[in-house]
């Protein structure tokens, strides 16, 4: 969980005391723009480790935003795996179909994967479950969003993004109301 520093707090009391509306929208406006920023990045930090679309990835975010009644916002991911030809799967005429789910791994073979379409109407990989046997048919997954997200590279990469971001943007939204008081004020 992320939040506001101390003494970030601290300031923006001194700073609009007299009008605590104002704290709390800078507080929500604050969250939900670190949000946005962190959703944005979340994308590129898993597409760095895995090799898989930016759309399957934005697709399986959920975002909750904050207001001033609710200083808390959420980015959380759901979804089940992904088929592995969401990932690279290199076909050849002769040899095993090979994939790759990381990025820092090397493309591996997939020992009964082939390419086909099955008797209910899927098109796509395939793998067979017994090695004589025709039937039954298996579709090979991958991780899913969810896993790919929770990895201890992408989170250690967000976590300490997210602190920065959020309280640098909380003193923003402070001086920027502050300012706007006082041209009220004076003018």
């Amino acid at each position: 969980m992320i939040s506001i520093d101390a003494k970030n707090l601290e300031y923006a009391q001194r700073r609009l005391g007299g009008a605590p509306k104002q704290i709390e929208q800078a507080a929500a406006n604050a969250i939900n723009y670190t949000i946005t920023k962190i959703k944005t990045q979340t994308s590129k930090s898993i597409r760095k480790n895995y090799l898989v679309s930016a759309k399957n990835i934005k697709g399986a975010l959920d975002v909750k935003r904050a207001s001033r009644s609710n200083l808390r916002g959420v980015l959380a991911s759901r979804g089940s795996p992904l088929l592995l030809t969401a990932f690279k799967v290199n076909v050849n005429k002769r040899g095993p179909i090979k994939a790759k789910v990381r990025k820092q791994t090397r493309v591996k073979a997939v020992p009964g994967l082939f390419l086909g379409v099955s008797r209910k109407g899927y098109t796509g990989a395939m793998q067979r479950t017994q090695r004589k046997a025709r039937y039954p048919l298996r579709i090979p997954y991958g991780p899913s969003i969810p896993q790919m997200f929770g990895s201890e590279n992408v989170i250690g990469e967000l976590t300490p993004l997210a602190e920065a971001t959020l309280n640098k943007r909380f003193l923003h939204e402070v001086e920027y109301r502050f300012g706007k008081i006082l041209t009220k004020a004076l003018g």
